[in-house]
């Protein structure tokens, strides 16, 4: 069971340790998180660090293609069209390869999204994760998954109102 963060600019990806606690794993570069960045070359699509670099350079880099989830955008790169859908599917299926090889076989998820993400953009993450091979059984707010975690770090039931404030990097 894991967890993932399929963030604007950065990515993680999560799970319960045999303890019950949460912790991040790590990337194939040893990272706790992921640039949410994708260059193409060649028809061969590199996530992460490498392409981060990059971006803003080279007109096969794509990023903050997650603020277009749900809508009509596409992006034209070496020939080949390419939704907000299929560029997260792409990250998705590097943190679940990366996952895979940090900890085993996974089974289920769960996706965060913003709070103000449209039906279509919760659908269209929804599609993303299952063409990355994902099982995702919830998608969750990002805010509700701040306010869970605090619970669960705290040992107490919430009640009353919270404050939730998301400072991500979109």
């Amino acid at each position: 069971f894991i967890g993932i963060d399929l963030g604007t600019t950065f990515s993680a990806v999560s799970t319960i340790d045999e303890t019950g606690r949460p912790v991040i794993v790590h990337n194939s570069d040893g990272q706790n998180i992921t640039p949410s960045c994708i260059e193409f070359s060649n028809g061969k699509a590199l996530v992460g660090e490498e392409p981060k670099k990059t971006f803003g350079m080279s007109p096969n880099c794509v990023s903050r293609f997650k603020r277009h989830m749900g809508e009509s955008k596409t992006y034209d790169i070496e020939g080949n069209t390419y939704t907000p859908t299929d560029l997260s599917s792409i990250l998705l299926k590097k943190l679940l390869k990366d996952t895979i090889d940090a900890i085993g076989d996974v089974g289920e998820a769960v996706v965060t999204i913003p709070a103000n993400f449209s039906n279509k953009a919760r659908e269209a993450t929804m599609a993303a994760a299952k063409n990355a091979g994902l099982n995702v059984n919830y998608i969750v707010n990002e805010p509700t998954a701040a306010a869970l975690c605090y619970a669960y770090q705290t040992g107490t039931d919430l009640n009353g109102n919270y404050a939730v404030y998301d400072l991500g990097g979109g």
